[in-house]
């Protein structure tokens, strides 16, 4: 046959046949959600009330290969799906036995990559449950144990099975249409059969097609570069030796060093999956399907402005969807020797570590990469991997010098001239909110190296909130915001949410009651407030309540706490960096608006869950700055002035010294 024919296959035309999956081909990467979603797909597929008689998977792209003699298939495309239907009929059949028929449908799959796995499908057995533990599937052996496929074809094989054992009545659904024939005249799956017989080879095919994708991952490209059967590399002199046996010493090496490039891809793919790691590397959320993608981008400057990594080849442009897979091409090629490019990834992988576990430049590089503008995201890293400068200059002088150039101080509103000091610094002028959050970022991170020892700053957690949705976790950006330490100026109270107001009322209620005075007076004072803020709860979202009135009672409340500090009459300015830190927008929003005994007291039962605040906003609300005064309940001119002297001391290396 020598024309491409598409056609549809169900599943029993796809048994017993033999299927190859090339080097190029990423390998099988399906997660619990994508696995669920075709389980849960054909599931409503088979009890509903469809019109079609088939459920059409996407399709499989091959290409007749002669190995050994016998009939392959290459998969240019599709591997995925056609490795996760083996995976489900290697649980459902064992479900669907008995104790007189021993069910077995199978085709066999080799991966370039991993010859040895030929047979793991066969190795996936169901442990019967016991009285303590339900049915699970048996540990995988070790010989696959440290191979990063394996590991992903046996989770979605505990996945397959523990949706089954949810309802084991889906095991008797699927037994009536999972293996039926496109002719039986009932539901069936079906694959879209795509056979190309065109003279290219499968890897141009492969390449074109994906062209055509937006969710490309170059690293599977990448791959193919290294572990290709063309691939080059310099093997080392042969003189001396016969010609049978140069060709079988090259082979032999030629195999070594394509083995370790593949053990070692595994490795580097599982290290680079570490969100700290990623979190650190670059501030972009989105890194591409697969992590160690993330390290090629890097390498070949994608995401970096031309002034931090600047393409040694003019031909490429970075907005090409390819650019990264083109790059290392022309690498290798330069190379001469893929080997070569392979020892250049290392090494750049090897003092990406190195700066990752290092207390001074982990805390530098990351802050810089925090406060990175859209675009320049990788600029830092890749800058840093063009440059020539010692370790040692590095580690202080240099990094020390590029956080001094990004904390020039802003312009003033009225004169247009940049501030000459940090008290110059307001809330309520737009670039100066922007500044003040950049620097207390930086005093939370330089707060955490200095420590010298302990847990080092999570940009991840700063980053992200992390919860579990439907048993996977998800991650979601935040947004921090800077808030009054202590509210003490009405104005900061929305005119017309009356929601807001009433969330302001209950938080401060609850907050004053939890409070216990040794003063009769201000027991009184306290019991006063508590009865206002109790009567007006009920009607703060009437017609008849106006902003007045609730300006008025937060007064109230403001003058009262004000009663718990002598000093507090003394207190700067509330919209000054001493009354400042960083909190999450996530947070109770009318929490901002609030006194400091709110806040406080809402943050230390949060601190006390696990709930993530940089360490700078723990040690305000946790009264870490004042080891002297007893009195935990107000933010008055004394912790200001220690909080603000310590602000200044930790950055004083950044800062002009004349700002400070």
């Amino acid at each position: 046959m020598t024309d491409n024919y598409m056609i549809r296959r169900a599943i029993p035309d796809l048994l017993n046949k033999k299927y190859y999956i090339p080097e190029y081909q990423r390998g099988y990467r399906w997660e619990e959600t994508q696995v669920l979603d075709l389980l849960q797909d054909l599931y409503a597929f088979f009890i509903g009330d469809t019109k079609g008689q088939f459920y059409c998977l996407q399709p499989i792209v091959v290409k007749e290969k002669q190995m050994n003699n016998e009939l392959w298939y290459e998969v240019i495309d599709g591997q995925q799906r056609l490795t996760t239907i083996r995976i489900i009929m290697q649980i459902y059949d064992q479900l669907n036995s008995n104790m007189f028929t021993t069910i077995s449908h199978k085709y066999t799959i080799m991966y370039a990559t991993r010859p040895d796995m030929v047979d793991i499908f066969e190795s996936i057995k169901i442990a019967p449950p016991t009285v303590s533990s339900p049915a699970t599937i048996d540990k995988i052996p070790s010989k696959w144990s440290h191979m990063i496929d394996s590991v992903y074809i046996y989770h979605a094989a505990k996945t397959v099975l523990e949706w089954f054992m949810e309802d084991l009545s889906r095991v008797g659904v699927f037994s009536q249409y999972f293996y039926q024939t496109a002719d039986s005249g009932t539901k069936s799956v079906q694959v879209v059969w795509y056979e190309t017989n065109e003279e290219k080879e499968p890897h141009d095919i492969f390449n074109r097609m994906n062209s055509l994708k937006v969710e490309l991952s170059c690293s599977e490209l990448i791959r193919s570069l290294f572990l290709s059967k063309t691939t080059k590399f310099d093997l080392g002199s042969l003189d001396g030796f016969s010609d049978s046996l140069r060709e079988e010493i090259q082979k032999e090496r030629f195999t070594n060093k394509q083995t370790s490039i593949n053990e070692k891809w595994d490795e580097l793919e599982q290290q680079m999956k570490d969100n700290d790691f990623q979190s650190f590397l670059t501030k972009r959320s989105d890194t591409g399907r697969n992590s160690i993608g993330l390290l090629f981008d890097l390498i070949s400057g994608k995401y970096a402005s031309d002034k931090a990594a600047k393409c040694e080849f003019l031909q490429l442009r970075k907005d090409d969807e390819l650019y990264t897979y083109l790059y290392f091409k022309k690498l290798i090629d330069k190379d001469n020797d893929a080997w070569n490019t392979w020892e250049r990834v290392l090494s750049v992988f090897d003092k990406l570590q190195y700066w990752y576990h290092d207390r001074d430049l982990y805390h530098r590089i990351g802050f810089l990469n925090a406060i990175a503008s859209p675009g320049t995201e990788d600029d830092v890293i890749c800058s840093l991997l063009n440059s020539k400068i010692k370790r040692s200059v590095l580690k202080e002088q240099h990094m020390v010098n590029l956080i001094k150039d990004a904390m020039t101080l802003p312009k003033d509103k009225g004169t247009n001239q940049p501030i000459v000091s940090l008290e110059q610094l307001r809330y309520d002028v737009s670039t100066h909110y922007k500044y003040i959050k950049k620097l207390l970022l930086l005093y939370n991170v330089e707060t955490t190296r200095l420590q010298k020892e302990g847990n080092f700053f999570s940009f991840d957690r700063f980053r992200y909130n992390y919860k579990m949705v439907n048993g996977k976790e998800e991650r979601a950006d935040k947004t921090w915001t800077l808030e009054h330490i202590h509210a003490q100026n009405s104005d900061c109270l929305p005119e017309k949410k009356k929601d807001s107001w009433y969330e302001w009322i209950v938080c401060n209620k609850e907050a004053l009651k939890k409070m216990s005075l040794g003063s009769p007076e201000l027991t009184q004072e306290q019991k006063n407030i508590i009865e206002a803020l109790e009567r007006d709860e009920p009607i703060c979202r009437s017609k008849t309540y106006g902003y007045d009135k609730i300006k008025a009672l937060f007064d109230d409340v403001a003058r009262f706490y004000d009663l718990l500090d002598a000093k507090a009459d003394k207190a700067v300015a509330v919209h000054q960096l001493s009354n400042m830190t960083l909190l999450d927008l996530g947070q109770n929003a009318m929490v901002g608006k609030s006194p400091f005994e709110v806040k406080r007291q809402l943050i230390c039962n949060e601190i006390s869950t696990n709930k993530y605040y940089p360490i700078c906003t723990q040690k305000v609300f946790l009264k870490m700055y004042d080891q002297e005064e007893l009195q935990i309940h107000s933010w008055g001119q004394r912790d200001r002035i220690l909080y603000y002297e310590d602000i200044k001391k930790k950055l004083a290396p950044y800062i002009v010294a004349t700002a400070l």
